[in-house]
């Protein structure tokens, strides 16, 4: 059985919206974190390292050379999502996230923007900005790293937040037509099977219109990595 049979993938959504297909361009803004810079917290999550899937040449290239880049790769689209991804992307001024998500939407064949954040880094000038995208008919989802619902699990991987946070955010955004997708970690420490199924179960209640799982991957340079070469 083929996962399209099992699961409503946001491949089969948008091109069932669309009438083609529709496919995401990653982005580096440039942004920081505030669980880096000192704001809540230092070194970040302890399985977080930007630099396995934001190159060093990405991160000093401008928005419209980035989505030249990336479009230049896709052989079978002819729609894009431009996918700010790396870091806290909502993690600035709202002046300067305008400027940058405005660059991506003037861009050919952008259809509209997945903004991925934490959820204690969306204050209300942000949804309002979003919501205003929303409003002139972009596709805009808003991609909140939560990674599981335990906030035992949460302190423990130095997340810098507890689930009520994601819960009063993901409500807000979604009552102003903004798209919610939750990221999920998959095979976080300590955590079980019976963990996993308690973190879906509180996210469906909570509601949201999309979950991507990610299966743990311990990346190089991340605390997580020290932790495991060392036995821990």
């Amino acid at each position: 059985m083929q996962l399209h049979e099992l699961v409503n993938t946001i491949g089969q959504d948008l091109q069932r919206r669309y009438g083609e297909k529709v496919h995401k361009l990653t982005l580096h803004g440039g942004f920081s974190c505030p669980n880096r810079d000192g704001t809540i917290g230092r070194g970040g999550c302890t399985f977080c390292n930007v630099a396995s899937f934001a190159s060093e040449e990405t991160q000093i290239q401008s928005i419209h050379e980035q989505l030249t880049d990336r479009a230049g790769e896709v052989k079978r689209a002819k729609k894009y999502l431009a996918y700010f991804q790396a870091y806290t992307s909502t993690y600035a001024e709202v002046q300067v996230l305008k400027n940058m998500y405005e660059e991506a939407l003037k861009y050919a064949d952008i259809v509209g923007l997945c903004v991925g954040t934490r959820p204690d880094c969306v204050p209300d000038s942000v949804l309002e900005l979003l919501a205003g995208y929303v409003e002139q008919g972009y596709e805009i989802w808003l991609e909140l790293g939560l990674q599981t619902a335990n906030d035992q699990t949460l302190k423990r991987i130095n997340r810098g937040h507890d689930f009520a946070v994601y819960d009063e955010i993901t409500k807000r955004a979604r009552a102003l037509g903004i798209k919610v997708c939750t990221h999920l970690i998959v095979g976080l420490p300590n955590e079980t099977k019976q963990d996993n199924l308690q973190t879906l179960e509180k996210v469906l209640e909570t509601g949201t219109d999309g979950i991507k799982l990610h299966g743990l991957h311990i990346v190089e340079g991340s605390t997580m990595a020290k932790a495991w070469r060392a036995g821990r």
